[in-house]
Order: C-alpha cells, then sequence, then structure tokens
C-alpha cells in the first residue's frame, strides 16, 4: 500500500484504519477536481471547506492534529488514483472459525471484568462489538 512518503504499516493502524473507512464514505460529488499526473485533488469538507490534498498533505483539521498521519483526503485521493488497494476480503472458514470462538472470548473478557482488570464500559464495547453482526 506505498503511496507519497508513508511508511506501509502507518495505515493498519486502528486510527488509519477508520481513516481509511470514513475515506469511502467521501461522495464522489465533493471531490471537485483530480490532477491524476500532479496527483492532487480539491475535495469539500463536511464544513464545506474545500481542502487542497496531496499524497503527502493536506490542509484539513485533521491531518493538522493526527501527527503528519494521512487524514481520509490523502485515503481518498489515493483510492482514486488506484494506489489503495481493497482490504482483505472475508474467508468464510475465518468468519465461522471467529464466530464460535466468541463465547470463549466473551467469558475471557467476562473474568478481565470480574477482575477488576478492565471496566464496566470497557467490557461493554468488547462484547458489544463481539456480538455485532459481522458487516
Amino acid at each position: 500500500m506505498s503511496f507519497g512518503n508513508w511508511p506501509d504499516e502507518i495505515h493498519k493502524e486502528v486510527d488509519q484504519l477508520k481513516r481509511i473507512a470514513n475515506a469511502k464514505k467521501i461522495n464522489k460529488k465533493k471531490i471537485l477536481e483530480i490532477d491524476k499526473e500532479a496527483q492532487t485533488a480539491s475535495i469539500v469538507g463536511s464544513s464545506g471547506e474545500i481542502y487542497s490534498v496531496t499524497l503527502d498533505n493536506c490542509n484539513c483539521v485533521d491531518f493538522a492534529h493526527s501527527k503528519g498521519k494521512p487524514c481520509k483526503h490523502i485515503y481518498r485521493l489515493a483510492m482514486e488514483l488506484g494506489l489503495l488497494p481493497e482490504p482483505p476480503a472475508l474467508n468464510p472458514e475465518k468468519v465461522k472459525a471467529f464466530a464460535d470462538s466468541i463465547p470463549a472470548e466473551i467469558e475471557r473478557f467476562t473474568q478481565l471484568y470480574n477482575d477488576g482488570a478492565i471496566t464496566s464500559d470497557k467490557y461493554i464495547k468488547i462484547v458489544t462489538a463481539l456480538t455485532a453482526k459481522n458487516e
């Protein structure tokens, strides 16, 4: 997943995976201009501001606050340029194996909660995530 000056491992961080998911949600109508040769774009943000985007930089607030990690606009540009591969496809065998392991995982986190290792809020979030339908 190499593009811009970003190390590949950065795109696997949870916060970056969230940004990639949010990049997919950017409506094509919000992309005002793409220069494929220069690898730049102008994208309208949720606030209505127009962001100037390259594969290494964006003038949005998130990019400024993310300690220089790619924002959703950078990821969207990479997608539009065909530089961001699709996420791994679900493997039915792995999905079933994971589903079968959920009761044991819930029991493990229940024990951690009962032992005082995790808060009730964290326990609830984990169990809720584990029991949610696979998207």
